[in-house]
């Protein structure tokens, strides 16, 4: 009978704690831009696998693909430079709603891999392909309105990309972008 009630003590808890716990898949597709001296624009679609702790927290993943295009003339309008990258970002997540109303601010962070390909050409004829893999950080400001969130992700990736100028010189490419994003549930279990 000891056991029976120790038992009934211990499983008590954990079944009240596992009814506050889901599941939620969320997706989206956004815009994308980066800042400085190659600015360039595009598209980003994500989807976010969460685990749902309560009202408030989810934690899980973040698949994000992007492309960006972007080019500049130069000051003296002979050279005329184009360039493409993708980008692929693998991040754990999480986020934290504040209040319990339908539209309720929330805040999140996401830190993992993003995998980047650039291609770049100009009118002198010179290319570059570059590629690689990189650490990098994403703060993430938004408002939840019921199933939908409108947010705004800055991607924080680690280092800089070399280009060359056919004047010989050497410009720092920021690798960081930022996102800004319609997502939507796609569905969700014992999801608050």
């Amino acid at each position: 009978m000891k056991r029976l009630i120790v038992l009934l003590f211990v499983l008590a808890p954990l079944s009240i704690h596992a009814q506050s716990i889901g599941f939620r898949l969320d997706a989206g597709l956004g815009g994308a831009l980066t800042f400085g001296a190659m600015r360039s624009y595009g598209i980003a679609a994500f989807s976010e696998p969460k685990v749902t702790i309560g009202p408030n927290i989810t934690a899980g993943f973040r698949l994000e693909g992007d492309v960006l295009v972007g080019g500049n003339i130069d000051d003296s309008g002979e050279d005329v430079s184009v360039g493409m990258s993708t980008r692929a970002a693998t991040l754990l997540k999480g986020e934290y709603f504040i209040g319990s109303s339908k539209a309720r601010p929330f805040v999140g962070l996401g830190l993992g891999r993003y995998t980047a390909a650039n291609i770049s050409a100009s009118g002198t004829g010179a290319a570059s392909i570059t590629a690689g893999n990189h650490f990098g950080l994403a703060p993430e400001l938004g408002i939840a309105l019921g199933y939908f969130k409108i947010s705004a992700m800055y991607h924080v990736v680690t280092g800089n990309d070399i280009l060359t100028l056919s004047t010989g010189g050497i410009e720092e490419i920021s690798r960081n972008y930022l996102v800004i994003q319609i997502g939507f549930r796609i569905f969700g279990i014992n999801d608050k």
